[in-house]
């Protein structure tokens, strides 16, 4: 009786310990998975030569070429790029004042990336370390890791139906032909009403940029550096426009500033904010490929 009894409590534990693991095995499985599912996400790959406007936003991604963890952010961004393709405009914003942007009179690391406008946007919005990056400039210009703005960017774009979010504005970018000074041509057209004092901001990026760059504990000598904020083109912080109206045009002289390697290779990139709040409405880019290269 008493090896009847003993036999009876093993088997009573070891079905009980079988429970137990198998529910801390499902336990395991279901961590970490959360909504937005933007691996694979479907319809999120925007579109903007579709006649129906889409919603665009600005990431302005805060980097330096010293700054060993960037190259992991820029990854983040680039993947983020590929997720939500043309819903997303990114500039790359190197501030002075910053060890990790300060260029070496010679070698790899010798480029100078940093701009007036970035340090003056960075200093605006409290910038605290790198990498880190605003998102259409929501919370009042509230600065997020890399890895935190895939959520954000998802509420920003789609509705908790998962539809995309219509724009309030389209905007719309064109370029005159011929030699220096480009006429660039800014076209906005308003989509829905607002309210409130809104600014045009316009700026020139440039891509493949081949230069030094820590990566981790390693220096590669030639780095493809992309989105690179060049200049503003109409100041730091825009213009006043008046949304009153339906369409407004903007045209611009775009003479070569000194600072960009290669025409060819850049962008114009114009975005709408609110004047009191600093959130970004609409975003759009434009690259410059019809024109010899300098």
């Amino acid at each position: 009786m008493d090896l009847v009894l003993t036999l009876q409590v093993l088997f009573d534990m070891i079905k009980n310990n079988i429970y137990i693991i198998f529910f801390f095995l499902f336990s395991l499985s279901c961590d970490k998975i959360s909504a937005p599912f933007t691996e694979g996400c479907l319809n999120c790959c925007g579109d903007s030569e579709n006649q129906k406007p889409i919603k665009t936003i600005l990431i302005e991604e805060f980097t330096g070429h010293k700054c060993s963890n960037c190259p992991n952010g820029t990854r983040i961004i680039e993947n983020i790029i590929e997720t939500y393709c043309d819903h997303v405009v990114v500039l790359a914003c190197h501030p002075f004042n910053q060890d990790f942007t300060s260029p070496n009179e010679s070698g790899p690391l010798a480029t100078d990336f940093r701009t007036s406008e970035t340090t003056e946007i960075a200093e605006e919005f409290g910038f605290w370390g790198f990498p880190s990056a605003l998102l259409n400039r929501i919370n009042n210009g509230e600065f997020f890791q890399p890895f935190e703005l895939n959520t954000e960017i998802h509420n920003l774009l789609f509705d908790e139906n998962n539809n995309p979010i219509p724009p309030d504005l389209d905007i719309k970018i064109s370029f005159s032909s011929g030699s220096f000074p480009i006429v660039t041509s800014i076209e906005i057209e308003k989509l829905n009403e607002l309210n409130g004092e809104y600014k045009l901001a316009v700026v020139v990026s440039e891509d493949f940029i081949i230069s030094g760059q820590y990566d981790g504990n390693e220096l590669i000598e030639d780095y493809e550096h992309n989105h690179v904020y060049r200049s503003a083109i109409n100041g730091t912080w825009g213009e006043p426009i008046d949304l009153t109206e339906k369409t407004i045009v903007k045209h611009y002289d775009l003479i070569n500033p000194n600072e960009i390697n290669d025409i060819s290779n850049c962008t114009i990139v114009a975005y709408v904010y609110n004047n009191e709040t600093n959130e970004i409405i609409q975003a759009a880019k434009k690259k410059i490929d019809l024109f010899e290269q300098l």
